[in-house]
């Protein structure tokens, strides 16, 4: 005997009200899943930004306490009023040198070469004193006759400039020598500046 040709669901409705409510508790199991793992997620970064601001914090406070440390036991520092005004000359001109020896560099001819640059070279406390320099080098003289004469242009460019000039009332060549040398005709020279 064979089975039943055809076969009558008379549950059919009751099938897919079921089915409809799976599907519902598979997506509600879903979102809140979802949820939780968010929420997870955000108190677990939290919990990382606590531990580092707590890092962090103990890192600064034993950086307070070391600065305070060191801060007991350095001696008391007086300065006399003279050393500070020296102090506050110093750190105000250092603009200045820079802009000095940047109109020194585009002055300075090319056939020139610069050997040593001192400021206040006799080491003076005088404030007026301490912004002398005194520049020293050599210059080339090819083609020239008086070998002086790129050393006094060289000078007179150094008056002239508006930026390097000001500040010193005598600008003047201290001194001036010509070298036994068998190769290029040189000059080596002494500028001061006052």
């Amino acid at each position: 005997m064979t089975g039943p040709l055809f076969t009558i669901n008379f549950r059919r409705a009751s099938w897919e009200q079921n089915r409809a409510a799976a599907r519902r508790r598979v997506l509600v199991l879903g979102g809140s899943v979802a949820y939780a793992g968010l929420l997870a997620i955000a108190f677990g970064l939290f919990g990382l930004n606590c531990a580092l601001m707590q890092t962090r914090t103990a890192a600064l406070e034993r950086r307070v306490q070391r600065f305070q440390t060191v801060r007991a036991a350095a001696p008391e520092l007086s300065l006399d009023p003279a050393d500070v005004m020296m102090l506050q000359g110093a750190a105000g001109s250092a603009r200045l040198w820079c802009d000095k020896l940047t109109r020194l560099s585009a002055i300075f001819p090319p056939n020139a070469r610069l050997t040593a640059l001192v400021i206040n070279p006799d080491r003076s406390l005088v404030p007026a004193e301490q912004r002398r320099l005194r520049i020293s080098g050599s210059i080339r003289t090819t083609g020239e006759r008086d070998r002086l004469q790129p050393v006094v242009r060289m000078i007179e460019a150094l008056r002239k400039d508006p930026v390097f000039s000001a500040g010193y009332q005598n600008i003047k060549l201290v001194s001036s020598r010509v070298p036994d040398s068998g190769g290029t005709p040189q000059v080596e020279f002494v500028v001061e500046c006052q």
